[in-house]
C-alpha cells in the first residue's frame, strides 16, 4: 500500500500499519522507536514530510497524518487530545507523557475512529455520535490513568518543531478559546 493507492479509509489504516512506527525525531533530529525516554525534555512534533521520510511519529504526528489523508478522500473529520491536565508552566520534565490523540470521522451518518498509535487497539472503530465516540475513547485513557480525570480538547494542526511543553500550551490554549464559546 502505497500513498497513491489510498481510496478509502481502511487504506489509511493499512498504509500506516505498512508505513509508520511508532517514534519520535528529538531536538537533535534522532529517532526514538519504543523508548520514550527523556521525552519531555527532547521531544519536538515533526513535520508530516519527516513524519513520513522517517516512518516514524508518536500520535500526535499519525493523527495529523492521518486527517490529512482523510482531507485528501474529502472526509469530514475532527483531531482531539486527551490528556491529564498540566498548566503551562509544568516543570516536571521526568514525568511520563500522559496524553493521547486521536482521528474520528464522519461517514454515511455514522462515526468512526482509526486508531494506529496505541498498539493494543489498531482498527477502525464505530460509534453511534461524535460524543458517544469521545466519550468511550477518553474513559479508556480514565481508566488506564486509575481515574484520574481528563479533558479532552479538539486541535486543528501540528506545528513542527514544537517541544512537548509548547504542545501542552496550544492544547490548553485551545481548551480556554472553546470554554469562552459556551
Amino acid at each position: 500500500m502505497e500513498i497513491y493507492d489510498i481510496k478509502k479509509p481502511e487504506d489509511i489504516l493499512e498504509f500506516m500499519k505498512t508505513h509508520i512506527k511508532y517514534g519520535w525525531l528529538d531536538i537533535n533530529d534522532e529517532e526514538h522507536i519504543g523508548n520514550m525516554e527523556n521525552f519531555r525534555k527532547l521531544y519536538r512534533t515533526s513535520s508530516i514530510e519527516e513524519t513520513l521520510n522517517h516512518g516514524i511519529g508518536t500520535c500526535i504526528e499519525q493523527v495529523y497524518l492521518m486527517s490529512l489523508l482523510l482531507n485528501r478522500l474529502n472526509i469530514p473529520n475532527k483531531m482531539y487530545c486527551t490528556r491529564i491536565y498540566e498548566g503551562k508552566d509544568f516543570n516536571n520534565l521526568e514525568e511520563e507523557e500522559h496524553l493521547h490523540c486521536f482521528v474520528l470521522y464522519f461517514l454515511n451518518n455514522k462515526v468512526y475512529q482509526i486508531e494506529h498509535p496505541n498498539s493494543e487497539k489498531i482498527g477502525i472503530y464505530e460509534f453511534k455520535d461524535e460524543e458517544t465516540a469521545k466519550n468511550e475513547i477518553n474513559n479508556y485513557y480514565i481508566k488506564l490513568e486509575g481515574g484520574k480525570s481528563r479533558p479532552i480538547t479538539e486541535f486543528f494542526e501540528v506545528i513542527p518543531n514544537m517541544s512537548f511543553k509548547d504542545f501542552n500550551v496550544y492544547i490548553n490554549s485551545l481548551d480556554v478559546k472553546q470554554s469562552t464559546k459556551k
